[in-house]
């Protein structure tokens, strides 16, 4: 099997582990490795050895997500997918609005707390995503700004370790 694939698999049980369907996890690890007009469904289907259903299954998941998104080619009838500029912090960000629900429930705990119950494990849990809550926004802010930096390459896709400003582990 080639790394490709390999590495097509091991995204799908990977996202599989985290609730997704394993399809999904595919067709975001071929979309991924796609050349720069991405992929078809049928040409999906073909590379995954999949059922164009299942296949349909996987885009429509990963589109609502916003991972990727149509990618018209002028001529051609049939529809190609790739992946869609920014869906990392797109999709992180949409993460960050779930993780204030967290946050509210840790505060609706603590003010039905039983008395004698404790509330170190409803403090810690509130703690820990207003913390995230409050630092994620400089993130995001720094990474927009290494996005839209000059440091970019050819393809669109921002450089990574030094040379988007990041510190690097030396040994």
């Amino acid at each position: 099997m080639d790394g490709s694939l390999q590495f097509i698999e091991r995204a799908g049980v990977m996202l599989e582990m985290i609730g997704m369907p394993r399809i999904s996890g595919r067709v975001l690890g071929a979309l991924l490795c796609a050349p720069p007009g991405g992929h078809t469904a049928a040409e999906l289907s073909t590379r995954l050895q999949s059922s164009r259903a299942g296949v349909g299954t996987g885009l429509k998941h990963l589109t609502l997500m916003g991972l990727i998104e149509h990618a018209p080619n002028p001529g051609e009838r049939a529809d190609r997918f790739r992946m869609r500029q920014g869906a990392w912090a797109t999709l992180t960000e949409q993460g960050n609005r779930k993780l204030e629900t967290f946050v509210k429930l840790a505060d609706e705990g603590l003010a039905a707390l039983p008395p004698g119950g404790n509330p170190g494990p409803l403090r810690e849990m509130a703690a820990f995503y207003r913390l995230w809550l409050e630092l994620f926004p400089g993130v995001l802010n720094q990474w927009h700004q290494l996005e839209s930096g000059s440091g970019h390459q050819a393809n669109g896709i921002p450089p990574t370790g030094r040379a988007a400003g990041l510190q690097e582990d030396t040994p």
